[in-house]
């Protein structure tokens, strides 16, 4: 099992004292949990392709996938074990989190792609899929023309890999389980990094069952 938790410099408060004790609480080791930081502030696009690079060139067994995580959410109470069921079952690309206002189609279960929730939050991505999505980028999508004002946004890494996937893989398959394995929790740890122009202020997930953890995190929050 890799989990890859994907962070800014200005999270990491949260990440070491929060989101790291909470996976570890639930028995995911301190080995299998890695912290890829943006501290060159490259943004988040290339960040997250560059780590897609690194799981990409690791020598693993066939089939193996990383658990990518952001720097704020809050783990279900079963997180760990859910996810080590689907490691174990084979699945491929699972989306732990949706959010309505995305835009994209809110069926769970197991979907086209073109139906894909927009979960970078919480999924898991095969290894080789990751590798291959960072070349598409770096190799094609960075050259296009179309394209060229959205890169320069330092965004949408969500975005560039669902097109990734309709491009390479249009008959694949993605679980898209109920509930949501994390909820979202920007809103209490100073608001969205990336999207400051956003209206909407919180942007949560739209199957996450857990509330009272929620309410628990905001008053460890209050008390820190």
């Amino acid at each position: 099992m890799k989990y890859m938790i994907h962070a800014c410099p200005q999270r990491m408060w949260y990440v070491e004292e929060f989101l790291i004790p909470s996976m570890k609480e639930q028995g995911i080791k301190t080995r299998e949990i890695e912290v890829w930081c943006d501290t060159d502030e490259k943004g988040n696009l290339l960040s997250c392709m560059e780590s897609f690079l690194e799981c990409g060139a690791r020598k693993k067994k066939q089939g193996s996938g990383t658990w990518h995580l952001q720097d704020d959410i809050l783990i279900s109470r079963g997180f760990a074990k859910r996810t080590r069921e689907y490691d174990a079952a084979g699945e491929e690309i699972v989306c732990g989190f949706a959010h309505r206002t995305f835009g994209n189609f809110m069926e769970s279960g197991r979907r086209p792609v073109v139906f894909l929730w927009y979960s970078f939050p919480c999924i898991r991505i095969p290894d080789e899929i990751a590798g291959e999505c960072a070349r598409w980028f770096f190799d094609k999508a960075i050259r296009r023309e179309q394209w060229k004002q959205k890169i320069e946004q330092r965004k949408g890494d969500d975005w560039f890999f669902r097109n990734f996937l309709l491009e390479s893989y249009p008959d694949m398959r993605v679980l898209q389980p109920k509930p949501n394995l994390v909820e979202h929790v920007d809103w209490l740890i100073g608001g969205t990094t990336i999207n400051k122009q956003r209206s909407q202020k919180q942007t949560r997930a739209e199957y996450f069952q857990d509330a009272d953890l929620v309410e628990k995190l905001e008053e460890q929050l209050k008390n820190r």
